[in-house]
């Protein structure tokens, strides 16, 4: 696959993760075994479950900036090794996330 094509990927891929945060961010998700932050922690009560799903979205609109700017990159510089560049930097801000999403789900006591 070229690198712009690689890129256009990225940016797609950081577009849905930001519009799949929005929600959670907002506290429009109610507690479901399908979308959200779904720790064990998170389906203690429903207050656990927002907040928790709160951080994570906001972790995840976060983690969409380096996989977004990284696809601009690609875009326009077209390195040759962009693949592992993206794919490098995409793996590790979702991976970041949801570690610090886990760090506070395990903070909660309720």
């Amino acid at each position: 696959m070229n690198p712009e094509t690689f890129a256009i990927i990225n940016i797609g891929i950081a577009l849905l993760l930001a519009g799949l945060s929005i929600p959670l961010i907002f506290r429009k998700i109610p507690m479901n075994n399908f979308y959200g932050v779904r720790f064990p922690q998170s389906f203690k009560s429903s207050e656990a479950w927002y907040e928790i799903n709160e951080f994570g979205g906001k972790a995840l609109l976060l983690s969409t900036l380096p996989i977004l700017l990284s696809g601009i990159y690609g875009l326009l510089q077209k390195p040759e090794n962009y693949s592992l560049i993206g794919t490098v930097i995409l793996v590790i801000s979702v991976f970041v996330a949801c570690l610090v999403s886990y760090f506070k789900a395990r903070a909660i006591k309720q």
